[in-house]
């Protein structure tokens, strides 16, 4: 009887513990009709599919420039894709600005789970992520790379940075970042710490803090934008400006 009883538990519990792996997995499906969505309209770069740990393969628009100044991958925010709003923006801009870019389908939830706190949990899978982007940008003869992230990317981009504490990284551009990232005090790359002067709550508040851990670090800034938003909604066009400005330094 006891032995019915353990398998029962055991077997409760395996199931539970199924039930919220997959409650916290991303979901492949939506990212999938995201790509059906994106590729057949693609007009800047090309698409290809890379393989990170533990997950399915995953979409990253490339789009190379000859004698590139240098290469950037780039994380989008919650829910999205690799081509949406600013990220979109900022992988072609960046192009006519003379860098190679690989922008990320970065992991997400389904659309009831939009801004979710259960987006904590898809922070590894997206640093994973964010790693196989770096590798295939030096396969194909980058040296360093910057990082350009927006929101939940940008928490990724720490977790990948404080993962690697020797990535071949020449600067990070975070953009929108939540909280406060203190494992990357003497940073040995410059940090852009970029957020809206309306921003979330969440973003705008930590910002003291964030500047306190950007003094400790070489070349690094902040910058509130006074027409952005939240997640910079309404400011695209500086953030642009100030993302290209602050690689052309980095690179100096």
């Amino acid at each position: 009887m006891m032995r019915l009883v353990l398998a029962a538990v055991l077997l409760a519990a395996a199931s539970a513990a199924a039930q919220t792996a997959a409650q916290t997995r991303a979901d492949y499906a939506r990212e999938k009709r995201w790509a059906d969505q994106v590729v057949p309209n693609l007009v800047v770069g090309d698409a290809v599919y890379l393989e990170a740990p533990g997950a399915a393969r995953f979409l990253a628009l490339h789009a190379r420039v000859e004698k590139a100044k240098g290469a950037v991958v780039l994380a989008h925010g919650p829910g999205w894709h690799p081509d949406h709003g600013i990220t979109g923006e900022l992988r072609v801009h960046l192009v006519d600005a003379g860098y190679t870019t690989l922008s990320l389908q970065m992991p997400v939830l389904g659309a009831e789970d939009e801004g979710g706190p259960e987006y904590a949990k898809l922070v590894p899978e997206g640093a994973q992520r964010i790693a196989a982007g770096v590798r295939y940008l030096q396969e194909r003869g980058a040296a360093r790379v910057a990082i350009v992230s927006h929101a939940t990317g940008s928490a990724m981009a720490y977790r990948y940075l404080t993962d690697n504490r020797s990535a071949p990284v020449f600067a990070w551009a975070a953009l929108s970042f939540y909280g406060v990232y203190g494992d990357i005090a003497h940073a040995p790359f410059p940090v852009l710490d970029l957020y809206g002067a309306s921003d979330y709550r969440g973003i705008r508040g930590p910002a003291g803090e964030r500047k306190r851990v950007l003094d400790t670090v070489a070349g690094a800034k902040q910058i509130a934008l006074r027409e952005g938003g939240r997640f910079l909604a309404g400011g695209e066009k500086e953030a642009l400006r100030e993302v290209r400005t602050f690689l052309d330094a980095a690179l100096k």
